[in-house]
């Protein structure tokens, strides 16, 4: 018993090393010829040439297939607002919050308009004093204008009276316009929308000053959306206004066809990239800051594909088996691109018109 039992295991360890032979003869490898400028060519596996004997083959065959480039982006609003203030004055209210809408005119934020009502007040009555005195020196200026015609003042006297009534009006003038000054700055202080759209940040709470210049709400309007993508400088050279754009946003699942309508001239030195934007739809839930994927055609490529059932796989290596004329089959290993339906790319390995030996039917069922 011991030793029939001996024997099984001798012939099972015989057994054994002729496959660890024969998987060690399998390994492929790439030959490198100075003719085709140090790039791949096919080369037979060793000991993998073998006779074709039946079973179906496809041909290896060329194809014109789109370039596609693909790069990131964000949706952004064409006319992002900010409203701010004109005048120097205490926040006494706001009105809104992030993601309110707002229609055009409508108030967003209240300054306090004590002073500026105190200062339009002192205006005023700085005019209605300008214009009593322009009255009194208009009065004078008439009455000289007679008496210097009878003789009964001089020529100075009236000359100072009618210097005295043009320095007045002078003077109502200036007080007109700061009366004009102190109503518009009292009107500042009220910050209304400029557009319908969405308040996209709040930046200030009442008690804050208010600067001029300085952003109190930024806002953005919804019904004018864009993407800017940046589009790396080698590939530059293949956008123009007008080409086909693809955008794909994720977070609502959109695909949307577009066309860019706006190159910028210039790089980022920061990214070697070129800022390229295109308009998107309305009322498809897109927000600004939404993150998009782009993609934009950019010529075409020649390929070689072939049928999937053309291709086997050992361990992490891709083969297959190419039927020569004379009807023998080297196994070559190959170099996947990308799928196309039943079909599949072939970067390296394959020459095209070759012909190529498919699975058997029964080792697809399997």
């Amino acid at each position: 018993m011991v030793a029939r039992m001996s024997q099984r295991s001798r012939v099972r360890l015989r057994a054994v090393m002729i496959a660890a032979v024969v998987v060690a003869g399998i390994p492929l490898f790439w030959m490198s010829h100075p003719a085709a400028g140090g790039k791949p060519q096919p080369a037979l596996a060793a000991g993998s040439q073998t006779t074709a004997s039946g079973g179906s083959t496809a041909r290896v065959t060329a194809e014109e297939v789109p370039i596609t480039i693909e790069v990131m982006g964000t949706v952004q609003s064409r006319t992002p607002i900010e409203a701010s203030s004109r005048v120097s004055a205490t926040v006494a209210q706001v009105r809104v919050r992030a993601g309110d809408a707002v229609e055009q005119g409508e108030l967003l934020v209240a300054l306090d308009s004590a002073d500026l009502a105190a200062r339009r007040a002192q205006a005023e009555a700085a005019l209605a004093a300008a214009d009593a005195e322009v009255g009194r020196a208009a009065s004078d200026d008439q009455r000289y204008r007679a008496l210097v015609k009878r003789g009964s003042v001089t020529i100075k006297e009236f000359e100072s009276a009618e210097t005295a009534y043009r320095m007045a009006t002078a003077r109502q003038r200036e007080a007109a316009a700061e009366v004009a000054a102190a109503r518009a700055a009292l009107r500042y202080t009220r910050i209304e929308s400029p557009v319908k759209g969405l308040v996209a940040e709040r930046l200030v709470e009442p008690g804050d000053l208010a600067l001029p210049g300085k952003p109190l709400i930024r806002l953005y309007d919804a019904g004018v959306l864009r993407v800017e993508i940046q589009v790396p400088e080698q590939s530059a050279k293949l956008v123009r206004v007008g080409t086909a754009l693809r955008v794909r946003i994720d977070a609502t699942g959109e695909d949307i066809a577009t066309n860019v309508n706006e190159v910028a001239p210039i790089a980022d030195p920061a990214s070697r990239s070129f800022i390229v934007r295109a308009p998107l739809p309305t009322g498809r839930g897109l927000r600004p800051g939404m993150f998009a994927r782009a993609s934009l055609a950019a010529g075409a490529e020649r390929v070689l594909t072939v049928p999937r059932e053309a291709i086997e796989s050992l361990g992490q290596l891709d083969t297959a088996r190419v039927v020569s004329g004379d009807g023998t089959v080297q196994m070559r290993q190959v170099v996947l691109g990308r799928a196309r339906g039943a079909r599949v790319e072939v970067l390296a390995g394959l020459r095209e018109g070759e012909q190529v030996l498919l699975k058997r039917r029964e080792a697809r069922g399997k």
